[in-house]
């Protein structure tokens, strides 16, 4: 993530091990963090209501103090630079809402209850700072934490605290460090490029040929997460057996999530591990789940497989690593033969083999879509021309730089197939 000229941004989550003093203290400062986020979302409610102009970013300010300033408790207990981020979550909430062509007011908001509102965050780095293997949070105390070491040359910038379902602490700290300057040519050796389709059954499909299984998280948990569904839609809400189930459920929920971001975590280090340049598609993933029609096992397959995620991540390794990461237009990727370029009529989903009329190329969908991706991204049409069509098999053509060895030429990009022992996909499930 960019954040300026020769810097980037980081994040770092680490566990916290707060006292029963520091604990209290931190769960106070949740409880008015959300009292003062209430406040305020009736107020802009109210305001969008009767058609009045919202708050800017400083009338939020000056209406966080001014709250405040009424309330000593508030003021004593909660850092300053927490209740301005109070005021900004209401700002962005708010800017979701809007009028609809019946002229009804949609998208407002929902006020937080206790078990919604998880999270404080010190907006500058004055609220907060490492002394050995603690943290020192301004009117919390000094808490043992465990984690990652920060990056290098590290400068942080914010941190975040927040509370998960089982009932454990944790502070995320966002860091600013320098740019990496390493671009097409920092790896020692040829540049490394590889593209990427991605899909519901093979989550990932390599231009290499590699395929990884979608995996699925929530299909041990489905039969127990229905039955608590149904546990909290019979009991009263509030009752000790709905908050039992809620309380179950969210730990459930927590623990597929933590699974799933591990996998992709890992899966995504993987894909960058080596490469200089990496090729995707900038899909749309919203607009694909909820086309007309999806049913809704397909729906939690897009859950499962988590693309938006997968994306995220792949950027962020690559952007550590000094590597290219390009997004491209997905249209026509599966369609279109790599090896000649024709553009087959149709090709339903349940055709798992692309097989070409025109140079009788035949091979698997996915893979045939990850070559396009890559000779999309990297440009391949022009140095197709210029190399008299001399290409690698399955139409994998090398981008290329110029070479003094070729005159008139430049030198490949390793696509992947001339690579020994550069992929560390083969520990996932292959079909």
């Amino acid at each position: 993530m960019k954040s300026g000229q020769g810097h980037r941004i980081t994040a770092t989550t680490y566990r916290l091990y707060p006292n029963a003093t520091s604990e209290r203290r931190m769960l106070e400062t949740l409880e008015h963090c959300r009292s003062l986020y209430n406040r305020l979302l009736a107020e802009c409610k109210a305001d969008a209501i009767e058609g009045i102009c919202q708050k800017s970013m400083f009338e939020m300010d000056a209406e966080v103090k001014r709250v405040a300033d009424g309330d000593p408790g508030m003021k004593r207990t909660v850092y300053c630079t927490c209740l301005r981020d109070v005021g900004r979550r209401v700002f962005n909430a708010m800017r979701g809402c809007g009028w609809n062509r019946d002229g009804n007011l949609e998208h407002l908001p929902r006020f937080k209850s206790e078990h919604r509102y998880r999270s404080f965050t010190y907006r500058t780095n004055q609220g907060f700072e490492f002394k050995g293997d603690a943290i020192v949070m301004s009117k919390i105390g000094r808490m043992r934490c465990r984690g990652r070491r920060p990056p290098k040359n590290a400068e942080p910038r914010m941190c975040t605290v927040k509370l998960d379902a089982r009932g454990h602490w944790h502070a995320t700290v966002v860091y600013r460090i320098p740019d990496i300057k390493r671009g097409w040519t920092g790896f020692e050796g040829p540049a490394y490029a590889v593209g990427y389709d991605l899909g519901l059954r093979d989550v990932v499909t390599s231009s290499e040929g590699e395929h990884v299984v979608c995996p699925e998280f929530l299909r041990g948990s489905r039969d127990e997460v229905r039955r608590l569904q149904r546990t909290m839609s019979e009991e009263e809400r509030g009752s000790p057996r709905w908050e039992r189930a809620r309380r179950r459920l969210a730990v459930i929920h927590l623990d597929i999530r933590n699974r799933r971001k591990g996998f992709f975590d890992r899966l995504a280090h993987d894909m960058t591990d080596g490469r200089t340049v990496i090729v995707m598609e900038n899909l749309d993933i919203r607009k694909m789940k909820e086309r007309d029609g999806t049913p809704a096992a397909v729906r939690d397959k897009y859950t499962e497989a988590n693309w938006g995620y997968l994306t995220r991540r792949i950027g962020f390794k690559a952007e550590e690593a000094g590597s290219r990461m390009i997004l491209v237009d997905p249209r026509y990727t599966s369609r279109t033969c790599s090896r000649c370029g024709h553009v087959v009529q149709s090709l339903p989903l349940s055709q798992c083999t692309f097989a070409c009329e025109t140079c009788g190329n035949a091979m698997d969908r996915d893979w045939n879509a990850a070559i396009n991706i890559l000779n999309r991204g990297l440009g391949v049409e022009a140095v197709r021309k210029e190399n008299g069509r001399r290409g690698r098999q399955h139409g994998c053509w090398p981008v290329c730089r110029r070479s003094a060895t070729h005159p008139g030429l430049t030198s490949p990009i390793t696509t992947g197939h001339d690579m020994i022992a550069c992929s560390r996909l083969s520990q996932y499930y292959y079909r």
